[in-house]
């Protein structure tokens, strides 16, 4: 069940002075609350989707919407905006924000990888686990066992998978064969440049 909809929270207070209340016809200040509303999810702001402000008159309490209310007092409330205007506060943003903060960590993250990689691909060391695709199209790991200036000697695993997600399952001392196998440095890079294209 997803919880979503709009709320509002108090964004600015102020004073109008000297109007005319269309109640009372009293010459008053009246007192105003602007309101950002914004729409959630789960109780946490998404945006901001607008403002409402609201005036009250200081001799008979009497409120009013800003849009109610006659032309010569709403140019002087847009005239005191114009001084100190009501902006949306950044936590009305906030699931924008820990959006694109996830956003902005999973690229970190995948380049981090990357790099890694990248590394592992051009410096490999005794005990470094490489992940390939198998001919049937699953997936499995080797194990580098020796490392000279030229070649890098690997133990199989005899265990295939069919999720990536799930190798470190496989990746299990017992599941290391017998079967070796040797590549060149430039084919190790060229197999990591092959899985990046």
């Amino acid at each position: 069940m997803i919880f979503y909809g709009t709320r509002a929270s108090s964004i600015q207070n102020g004073v109008i002075k000297n109007v005319d209340c269309p109640h009372c016809q009293t010459n008053t200040p009246m007192n105003y609350s602007i309101f950002g509303k914004y729409a959630h999810i789960y109780w946490i702001p998404l945006f901001p989707i607008g403002k409402q402000q609201i005036l009250e008159c200081n001799h008979c309490k009497a409120t009013y919407e800003l849009k109610s209310l006659p032309e010569n007092i709403k140019q002087k409330f847009y005239s005191q905006q114009k001084l100190n205007p009501a902006k949306a506060p950044i936590k009305h943003f906030s699931l924008l924000i820990i959006i694109g903060i996830c956003v902005v960590f999973g690229l970190y993250s995948d380049f981090k990888t990357d790099s890694e990689s990248s590394d592992y691909a051009q410096n490999p060391k005794v005990g470094d686990v490489f992940f390939e695709t198998t001919n049937s199209g699953k997936y499995s790991t080797s194990r580098v066992t020796k490392v000279t200036k030229d070649s890098v000697y690997v133990t199989l695993n005899n265990m295939e998978i069919s999720q990536k997600s799930k190798l470190p399952k496989i990746n299990i001392d017992g599941n290391f064969t017998t079967a070796k196998a040797a590549y060149s440095r430039k084919q190790i890079i060229d197999f990591y440049k092959d899985r990046k294209t």
